[in-house]
């Protein structure tokens, strides 16, 4: 909190001073929370910041963001430490998400600007994100299973991705139907706030 209350102070200093690259995520979050937070609706909020979190964890502060790489790179990182309702809402509130990132990233005070690059069209999210739970999907077939590994290692993670699509769109009825033998367990979270998000979103 008083991490957050120093960068809400150097927001309202005169332009030109800038920040230091270690209170870059704290800044871009307590953007998120001045901004795109407000617009979205219950667990939704959570869910977005908590992907924000983890995408900014993850990414360098380099003077290039390309968001096809990065938005890839962040579900894979995230994988199946969280129920695929997760990727049902990141994938319903992406257009939010990008816009914000597009306009929020390169304002940062940072002494050299971040640049914003490659958004992502609705073609390039709904690839991304089903190969992302194609990922998921083989991940715990084969997870302590030798005898599942055996008859699914040849075959392609395509055919994986595949099953989960209708007319080149991801079918959540499709997804919900892979991942629901697997019971997602929320029991196993970090923390108690994280087992009541997840078990919130569970019910998404």
């Amino acid at each position: 909190m008083k991490q957050i209350k120093a960068i809400r102070k150097r927001m309202h200093q005169p332009a030109g001073r800038t920040i230091h690259p270690d209170e870059f995520e704290n800044f871009v979050l307590v953007r998120y929370g001045l901004t795109l937070k407000k617009r979205l609706k219950g667990i939704h909020k959570e869910t977005v910041q908590r992907f924000l979190q983890e995408m900014l964890a993850d990414t360098p502060i380099d003077q290039n963001w390309q968001l096809t790489d990065i938005l890839g790179k962040t579900l894979r990182r995230i994988g199946n430490k969280v129920p695929f309702q997760f990727y049902r809402v990141i994938t319903n509130d992406w257009p939010e998400i990008q816009h914000f990132l597009q306009r929020e990233i390169p304002a940062v005070p940072l002494t050299e600007r971040i640049i914003v690059s490659d958004p992502v069209d609705d073609t390039q999210l709904q690839e991304i994100v089903s190969t992302a739970l194609a990922g998921n999907t083989y991940s715990e077939l084969v997870d302590n299973n030798p005898e599942m590994l055996e008859r699914v290692k040849n075959q392609p993670a395509s055919s994986l991705q595949t099953n989960l699509l209708t007319d080149e769109s991801i079918d959540w009825q499709k997804v919900a139907a892979v991942f629901g033998p697997f019971n997602f367990d929320p029991s196993k979270a970090a923390d108690a706030g994280t087992r009541q998000w997840l078990e919130q979103l569970m019910k998404e």
